[in-house]
């Protein structure tokens, strides 16, 4: 019988607390500049954000007040340590002396633990030191690590900050080389007494190493080609950022499907560290196939041939079909890296298209050299072009030969260039020619535009758009309808048909005008990750003369998100009308 009862005994006190009861549990933290509490009531008055987040993720009685295992046992062996969680999680902040009021009671079945801070003076810092030894200790690189460090003299002691000032000089010396960098000495000595504290660091530089020479066994591209991707040259500090950037830059030419850079520390002479580059290419052909539809241009489709890697000194090839009810058109061009491969290149081009609209035909043969820079903040370039036009504008016929240079420019602000948050593109182009220069028309033409994205609030955007456009031309006739100014269609004013806005003639036919001005806001909430709804109202006008009559329209819209932009359905309507036909605007693209 004595057996049986030691083994109940021993049994009851193995067994967990969540089997007699579930304790329910309030924890409160308050005081000088803390205040907190697990009810939803809680209030912070007065709080210091950090240091009230650093208690509570540290106060294990806070963290284990929720769950359904906990027994009033170790509820009480949490309580009693939640004073060392709370001077743990004090201390990096600089206070190494808080006074802990705590207590534990319970009331009408619920447990309250309450712990009122104060936190006393806070340690100061008192001196700092950064020393710096090896064979970088002369180097201007080091001369100024002590006055950048985040602590200064009187600070407040704060751990996380020594922590980031030790590793953003550490960051420095391997950037510069000194890879092999590691502090021989880091120390905060503190002195509770007099609530101060002294740090002292001592950074070993160790050798520096430098970029010794690239080599490549591949003959994808030649090693002239190849040495310009380089974002360093031979006997700049080695970085392992730059190795990360150097594979980021060949994968992005298309050239490689596959890019290794090992630097070979085995291989050294005079602190020189080789680079092996290991590369593997990339299919140069592709080809593609599209069948879609836009209400600019119909039910259309378009064939495409595009080599990547025409011969070993990057140049590239591209050709297009496009067949539509509204455009068609046949391309080619040849592109030669020059300059900066990554961004800058000169471009010859042949096009020609048909295309028509109301009742507009035009025949269009252009050949072209361009040359370009196409970086992920600005582009920029400049056009030779030769136009030779045919077409028909209502009731009149015309041909316009035109040599034509011209010039663009635009930059973008935005994280996201495909979906965007925030940011904005303004851009401008300008052409021109003249009759003393094999061209059958004198004029200068210039076109600037504005849009801008903002997340108002969270799952909103605002988008707004601008564009405005002119012409100094004696009269529209001498411009062929490609050069002239239309507004209307999925890129303008919505609500209209593509280019039925501006000027017309005698037979009621737009011909299009020297003046462009044309301006959309619209407002777009999401859904979820994918959807979003939008309202715009556009307005916008082509004119021969600046007597602005502006048409105005409205509309809403569905939208998909995807990882190349949106693909945007509208419905708008136009306001001020006879005819308040509705009109659906379908088309695809990035956000800027």
């Amino acid at each position: 019988m004595r057996l049986l009862s030691l083994l109940f005994l021993l049994v009851f006190m193995l067994m967990p607390d969540a089997v007699f009861a579930a304790v329910v549990l309030d924890v409160t933290v308050s005081g000088n500049g803390l205040a907190r509490s697990s009810d939803a009531a809680g209030t912070r008055n007065g709080m210091d954000k950090e240091m009230s987040a650093n208690v509570l993720a540290h106060l294990r009685i806070y963290q284990q007040q929720k769950n359904p295992k906990l027994g009033v046992g170790e509820m009480r062996r949490l309580h009693r340590k939640a004073p060392v969680d709370i001077k743990s999680a004090l201390e990096p902040l600089g206070y190494y002396s808080p006074r802990i009021e705590s207590a534990l009671v319970e009331t009408d079945g619920v447990w309250h633990a309450t712990y009122i801070i104060t936190l006393g003076e806070p340690v100061h810092v008192r001196s700092v030191f950064v020393g710096v030894t090896g064979p970088g200790s002369g180097l201007s690189l080091f001369a100024d690590l002590e006055p950048q460090f985040p602590l200064q003299d009187g600070a407040v002691l704060n751990h996380q900050q020594y922590e980031e000032g030790k590793k953003k000089i550490l960051r420095w010396a391997i950037r510069n080389g000194f890879v092999e960098a590691k502090f021989e000495k880091n120390e905060i000595r503190v002195h509770r007494a007099n609530h101060e504290a002294d740090i002292d660091l001592l950074l070993n530089t160790g050798h520096r190493f430098l970029f010794g020479k690239t080599h490549s066994s591949q003959n994808i591209i030649n090693q002239k080609l190849l040495s310009r991707y380089l974002p360093y040259k031979e006997g700049d500090p080695y970085s392992l950022r730059a190795i990360t950037r150097l594979q980021s830059i060949l994968y992005e030419t298309g050239f490689f499907s596959g890019v290794t850079v090992e630097p070979e520390f085995d291989k050294l002479s005079e602190q020189r560290v080789p680079i092996a580059l290991t590369l593997t290419p990339a299919l140069r052909n592709r080809y593609s196939f599209g069948l879609g539809y836009g209400t600019d241009t119909g039910i259309r489709t378009k064939m495409e041939w595009n080599n990547r890697l025409f011969n070993d000194s990057g140049h590239k090839v591209n050709s297009s079909l496009q067949l539509s009810e509204k455009i068609n058109r046949i391309g080619a061009s040849y592109e030669i890296p020059v300059a900066d491969p990554r961004y800058d290149a000169l471009k010859y081009a042949g096009n020609w298209a048909n295309e028509q609209w109301n009742d507009t035909q035009i025949q269009l043969l252009s050949v072209a050299a361009a040359l370009s820079h196409s970086g992920p903040m600005y582009q920029y370039g400049g056009t030779l072009e030769i136009r030779d036009e045919s077409y028909d504008v209502g009731v009149t016929s015309g041909t316009s030969l035109l040599f034509l240079p011209g010039c663009s420019w635009s930059v973008v602000f935005a994280e996201n260039r495909i979906n965007t948050e925030d940011g904005w593109r303004f851009s401008m182009d300008m052409k021109g020619a003249d009759k003393t220069l094999f061209s059958d028309a004198t004029f200068v033409q210039a076109q600037a535009g504005v849009k801008g994205i903002t997340s108002i609030f969270d799952k909103w955007r605002l988008i707004g758009r601008f564009t405005l456009g002119g012409t100094a031309v004696d009269s529209i006739d001498d411009l062929p309808p490609s050069l002239r100014f239309y507004a209307g269609g999925d890129q303008s004013v919505r609500g209209f048909a593509y280019k039925s806005i501006g000027p017309i003639d005698a037979s009621g036919t737009v011909i299009g005008g020297r003046y462009l001005m044309v301006g959309s806001m619209e407002v777009e909430r999401k859904v979820d990750e994918m959807w979003s709804v939008a309202a715009f109202y556009d307005t916008g006008q082509a004119m021969d003369r600046m007597n602005v009559n502006l048409k105005k329209s409205v509309g809403v819209g569905g939208r998909i998100t995807l990882p190349f932009g949106q693909i945007r359905l509208d419905v708008a309507v136009p306001l001020l009308e006879e005819e308040h036909a509705v009109r659906v605007h379908l088309n695809v693209g990035a956000d800027l």
